[in-house]
């Protein structure tokens, strides 16, 4: 009896220490993710792909993991971990997709590694395991999905009516909108001493996750290099200063 409380006590401060990992790397995930800019930093489609496969399985494992278990015994810190796991997944995979996958992918690889190993270690474990780190480890992660979800922007940006200007006032673009929100509108386009003047519509299909628009130039003085339609879209910036381009052109909302 005292060799198995011993051995609970020392699970359950291996626990306590992994909720700790945890913690400290969910911390440096929201401290370091920019979820403000509106093109992510993906380093390229393959490494997106092969994080958020990763992600997913580690959610899974340990779910799977405690369903085969309670076919032998009832496991409460278990079915609490697994759930923890789980929930922490989904929240780092929004913050994955919002984020990119910069640097702080690592602080977030660190706490769904301590989140795993927990869970399996509560498999493992006697049944009389404390149950307080596991349901603070639960909790912590309600909290992280609830600050992924909040804290991320809800897309690329695409109040495009308004004056954009290049740097140096070199270049500006001015945009009106029609009376029906989303129709489009009238352009006016000045770089240097040309005026070019016409209308602008949203893409549509959208055909890309960047929102863009297009310039129909029919008839209209050119003062920048392309056809009579000139694609626009966002290739930067925050929600607070977005960059769109034009050709030779880089233009941020003011």
């Amino acid at each position: 009896m005292v060799g198995e409380e011993t051995t609970g006590r020392r699970l359950a401060a291996v626990l306590w220490s992994a909720l700790a990992v945890e913690v400290a790397g969910l911390v440096g995930t929201f401290a370091s993710a920019d979820t403000t800019l509106l093109v992510p930093t993906f380093d390229g489609t393959l490494v997106l792909v092969c994080a958020m496969l990763l992600a997913v399985a580690v959610a899974v494992l340990p779910i799977v993991i405690v369903v085969l278990k309670l076919r032998d015994a009832r496991n409460p810190a278990a079915v609490w971990r697994a759930v923890a796991s789980g929930i922490l997944a989904l929240a780092l995979l929004i913050m994955l997709v919002r984020a990119g996958t910069g640097p702080w992918v690592v602080w977030c690889a660190i706490a769904m590694a301590a989140s795993c190993a927990a869970t399996v270690l509560c498999t493992i474990s006697p049944r009389g395991l404390s149950i307080q780190p596991v349901r603070a480890a639960a909790a912590i992660t309600v909290v992280a999905l609830v600050a992924a979800v909040s804290g991320s922007c809800s897309g690329p940006y695409t109040d495009y009516p308004g004056v954009w200007t290049a740097s140096k006032d070199a270049a500006s673009l001015t945009l009106t909108e029609q009376t029906a929100p989303g129709q489009g509108g009238q352009y006016t386009l000045r770089v240097g001493t040309c005026t070019e003047e016409g209308r602008w519509v949203l893409d549509y299909p959208q055909m890309s996750t960047s929102v863009q628009m297009w310039l129909h130039r029919e008839g209209a003085l050119a003062c920048i290099p392309g056809g009579p339609e000139t694609w626009v879209r966002i290739v930067g910036g925050n929600q607070a200063a977005p960059v769109i381009a034009l050709p030779g052109l880089l233009l941020t909302k003011q």
